[in-house]
């Protein structure tokens, strides 16, 4: 459940990161806020920024425009992933470590295991390799 809520609320967070970048209007109280506050003078100018691209019409910036939102979107999307990553991996340590403290050993994921229900015993299996498949000659 509570898996459920961190997602939803991730999720939640990621959809109106998007709308603040999509809709200009949600900026217009930085730039009241901005026009308010007296600027305090620099002696060092800041650079100017670099022009890297004009474009031809409105009709091809809102193609880019529309790739932009759209990568914006997927480093939002990618932000979620690592996170839920990140809390899975912290799960497996916590198991692990509940693993190790109450029956005195930890899985190794790199092998395979055997839970036999009859004899109340876990066993840790040699790695099944297949083998090759003989050609006829």
């Amino acid at each position: 459940m509570v898996k459920k809520i961190i997602s939803l609320t991730a999720l939640l967070v990621f959809m109106v990161g998007l709308l603040f970048i999509a809709n200009d209007d949600a900026f217009a109280w930085r730039k009241k806020k901005e026009k308010e506050e007296p600027k305090i003078e620099e002696t060092a100018q800041a650079p100017e920024p670099v022009l890297i691209y004009t474009f031809e019409d409105a009709e091809e910036m809102t193609g880019f425009e529309q790739l932009y939102v759209s990568k914006q979107a997927t480093f939002g999307r990618m932000g979620v992933l690592q996170a839920y990553f990140a809390m899975e991996q912290n799960n497996i340590m916590a198991i692990d470590a509940q693993m190790e403290e109450k029956f005195g050993f930890k899985m190794d994921p790199s092998k395979m295991y055997d839970l036999n229900r009859e004899n109340l015993e876990i066993r840790e299996m040699d790695v099944v390799v297949p083998a090759a498949p003989v050609l006829a000659e």
